[in-house]
């Protein structure tokens, strides 16, 4: 039986993720990609205090299912839409023969917290199933043990993935001439939105990266010489551009909510 439920480690939850979307891309507030494990996707969360905790998450073509942790506590994640706060779901592996109460997440989610012997189970059982009203779903644990493996590391590195390696010829992301010390700058907040364009007036390629909540940088465009494009971002959310080998424009830059738009109307070259 799964022990006492709880929301999301009382942290971060879906419902209060503001997105930042442009040309079909989008990035949660405090949320960030850490790996890949077959059919399953490894998170990492934080909030402006810093790393919160990573989640896996597997698809079964109709709704996801979650395994989420802090390294303290392991919690799971099932679909809830219902009004109520809290309902008993049906669980099993394999099949769906014991009761435990789950509470809503209020993000389309009930969360339950859960055992070292059910995250063993997420790792080795072939299906987890649940069952209350009339909805019944199914998961496929395929990759289950390799993904819990990868989320145990997303905790140990506090969301931070390993900086993937340079093609020859060129530097590591973030090491290039010109290029901020590594975590000097990051995201704080989500509260006031900007919008800002990024103008590549030289003869090469330019590659911008946003810098999230953990450091990091993540990659959004890659702009054509004499071309632009238009980013929807927010204060405190810091931008960076590098050439093709990776060396970076001087500046980083900070979009201003109060500059109108001659002021967030960035202009990089490397000629």
């Amino acid at each position: 039986m799964f022990g006492a439920s709880a929301k999301w480690f009382g942290i971060v939850s879906a419902a209060t993720v503001l997105s930042m979307a442009s040309a079909g891309a989008a990035i949660a507030a405090g949320e960030a990609g850490y790996a890949r494990v077959g059919n399953w996707s490894v998170t990492s969360f934080s909030t402006g205090s810093g790393f919160a905790f990573c989640a896996a998450e597997v698809s079964n073509g109709a709704a996801k299912l979650k395994i989420t942790t802090d390294g303290k506590m392991w919690q799971v994640g099932v679909p809830f839409r219902a009004a109520k706060r809290n309902i008993e779901i049906y669980y099993g592996f394999g099949m769906a023969a014991e009761v435990g109460s789950f509470n809503s997440a209020g993000d389309g989610m009930a969360v339950m917290r859960i055992t070292g012997d059910q995250v063993a189970a997420f790792g080795s059982a072939p299906t987890f199933d649940i069952h209350y009203g009339n909805v019944e779903q199914s998961w496929n644990l395929n990759g289950g043990d390799a993904a819990i493996a990868k989320t145990r590391e997303c905790v140990r590195n506090r969301g931070v993935a390993a900086a993937p390696s340079a093609a020859p010829g060129q530097v590591a992301l973030g090491s290039g001439r010109n290029c901020p010390v590594p975590g000097k700058y990051r995201s704080q907040n989500s509260s006031r939105a900007v919008q800002v364009t990024f103008f590549n007036g030289g003869k090469s390629p330019v590659v911008f990266y946003w810098i999230g909540y953990d450091g990091q940088w993540k990659k959004y465009h890659t702009v054509k010489p004499n071309s632009h494009v238009v980013q929807k971002t927010f204060a405190t959310h810091p931008w960076v551009a590098t050439d093709l080998k990776g060396n970076c424009h001087p500046e980083v830059f900070m979009p201003d909510p109060k500059g109108g738009d001659e002021a967030n109307n960035f202009q990089v070259w490397f000629d």
